[in-house]
């Protein structure tokens, strides 16, 4: 890890949590996020890698939960800058 990854929350976390089957699952890794002092670089981390070969990013990014299928704006990156 590097970087920003380094001081996230999530960093010793299950991975799994944060792609929730559960609305309960949701708000643990929502509220992991909500104290993380890495959520804006989280966050635009997830902007700029919207798709992955060609597949939209899924999961809980930034406090976003992007497996919902929501349309993101084309320029969330400057939310977060």
């Amino acid at each position: 890890m590097s970087g920003w990854r380094d001081k996230a929350a999530c960093r010793d976390m299950d991975p799994d949590l944060f792609f929730p089957t559960t609305s309960s699952e949701e708000r643990l890794a929502l509220k992991a996020c909500a104290q993380c002092p890495a959520i804006c670089e989280c966050a635009r981390y997830a902007a700029e890698h919207a798709l992955i070969n060609g597949y939209p990013l899924q999961g809980i990014w930034g406090g976003i939960n992007r497996s919902k299928g929501k349309n993101y704006r084309d320029n969330e990156k400057e939310m977060w800058e």
